[in-house]
């Protein structure tokens, strides 16, 4: 019975669009707290995310009636984005495409329609990477992949391209994962190319980073980004991929069979019409990608410390023009430092 069920779950969950999937009991992912705590005594935890690190260990907390958690996986990987031509930026791989904030939880609709005819849920609650929750420990709870050394979850055969996402529901389904939930599946042994690739150091040892040194987490603060990472940042203008990208794991991974994150904006973005981007031609450009979210000022400051760092003579003419003119002090900062790196 158990086996029917999942099996006829997991046809439906291929056809709304997800590539992989686990179910767990609604219950705390107890092991994770202590790891938070300890990331919050160490100053690497991150102040965007909620504080209160034993909420986000209990999918209760989101959804009261929660009796199961869905744990699901989805491929983005769309290929490897070459070399950086001379005046662009590059984007990190999950952004080239479509929202997967808006993409996922349309195809979570279909798997919810579901759960309601057959199995008759009622409650159901989508989390998408933009509730307390810490996905990563639900996924790797579940079984849905493993813990990598660059703290992302490997799913496989896909690696650590995916996004993850998570549906609680208010009904029992049997507890699945599509692999060993411990020790099972693990990084190479002695393999150590993602903490020596790291530009800043931010990967501390196998599982352990420290996010205000990280290079994607930079990209997207706000504020000035500190003086000592700026020529770490190379030509990314959002994200980082470098941990990823080193891996042996994720050199095997297949390409993606959805359209939807093939790029549309990337992999290699020209930074010089960024400098004059308006407020409309920002969202026109961006905004069904997600990167978008942090708004133009981010992506222009971004695109000044790029200019800064390639030192193009073609760009000096933009930059000291967006030093003097630009209506944001974020951005004049950070074209200001790019033209004193022509010097």
């Amino acid at each position: 019975m158990s086996r029917r069920v999942v099996a006829q779950l997991g046809e439906v969950i291929r056809e709304a669009g997800f590539d992989a999937f686990a179910l767990m009991p609604a219950r705390p992912v107890e092991r994770m707290l202590p790891l938070l705590r300890q990331a919050q005594e160490e100053g690497r935890y991150p102040d965007f995310v909620e504080q209160d690190a034993a909420k986000r260990i209990d999918p209760k907390n989101l959804q009261g009636s929660a009796k199961t958690v869905l744990t699901l996986a989805v491929s983005y990987n769309s290929g490897d984005p070459g070399p950086t031509p001379p005046l662009h930026g590059t984007i990190s791989r999950y952004a080239w495409g479509l929202d997967y904030h808006r993409v996922l939880p349309e195809r979570m609709e279909q798997v919810i329609s579901y759960l309601r005819q057959e199995h008759g849920a009622r409650e159901c609650t989508k989390a998408v990477d933009t509730t307390f929750l810490v996905d990563r420990a639900l996924a790797v709870e579940a079984g849905l992949g493993f813990p990598g050394s660059n703290c992302a979850v490997y799913v496989p055969p896909f690696g650590s391209w995916v996004f993850l996402a998570e549906l609680l529901v208010d009904v029992e389904l049997p507890a699945f994962s599509p692999g060993p939930t411990q020790g099972g599946w693990a990084c190479p042994a002695n393999c150590d190319r993602c903490l020596r690739a790291c530009p800043t150091g931010a990967l501390l040892s196998p599982g352990r980073i420290k996010p205000q040194r990280c290079l994607s987490y930079l990209t997207q603060m706000s504020g000035s980004i500190p003086l000592e990472f700026r020529r770490k940042l190379g030509s990314r203008l959002w994200g980082c991929d470098t941990c990823q990208q080193v891996c042996p794991l994720n050199q095997q991974a297949p390409l993606t069979r959805h359209l939807e994150f093939a790029p549309l904006v990337g992999p290699h973005v020209p930074l010089l019409p960024l400098l004059e981007l308006s407020g409309r031609e920002f969202k026109e450009q961006f905004g069904h990608t997600a990167l978008s979210w942090r708004g133009k000022n981010i992506l222009q400051r971004n695109a000044c410390l790029i200019l800064g760092n390639r030192r193009e003579e073609a760009a000096l003419p933009a930059l000291q023009k967006t030093a003097q003119r630009h209506p944001s002090p974020l951005v004049r900062e950070a074209a200001a430092w790019a033209v004193e790196q022509f010097a």
